[in-house]
């Protein structure tokens, strides 16, 4: 499954860098201010004109970031998640381990009980 979001990825930034570098000796203007919020401020309207490969890179950047930011709480509450579950699962492990130690002497014990009765056995004979 990770392999399939990586592909996905790959072949989204490949896109965008052909629109990119297709685009990069074009020229676009951007809207800073528009006429309605000029007029409500008292001012006149910003209009500018960008190179619109750098524009397309922008965005692309600026995509990525808010991506990465987007994602980070739903990271971090899975890696805590999943170290909570590593914990656990040692202990699990380890309380496993005393569980098979316990049984080996109880056997351990057992054997030289059953030996002990023999002999016992053997000398009343």
């Amino acid at each position: 499954m990770k392999y399939l979001f990586w592909t996905f990825a790959f072949i989204i930034t490949a896109v965008c860098l052909y629109f990119i570098f297709s685009n990069i000796s074009a020229i676009s203007g951007i809207t800073l201010l528009d006429n309605g919020l000029a007029e409500a401020l008292g001012t006149f309207s910003r209009r500018m004109q960008v190179n619109t490969g750098l524009l397309l890179f922008i965005f692309f950047i600026l995509g990525s970031c808010s991506t990465m930011l987007f994602v980070q709480p739903f990271l971090s509450k899975y890696r805590a998640k999943e170290g909570a579950f590593e914990r656990k699962l040692e202990k699990t492990i380890v309380s496993s381990d005393e569980s098979n130690a316990r049984v080996k002497v109880l056997e351990a014990k057992i054997q030289t009980l059953e030996k002990a009765l023999q002999e016992a056995t053997k000398k009343k004979q």
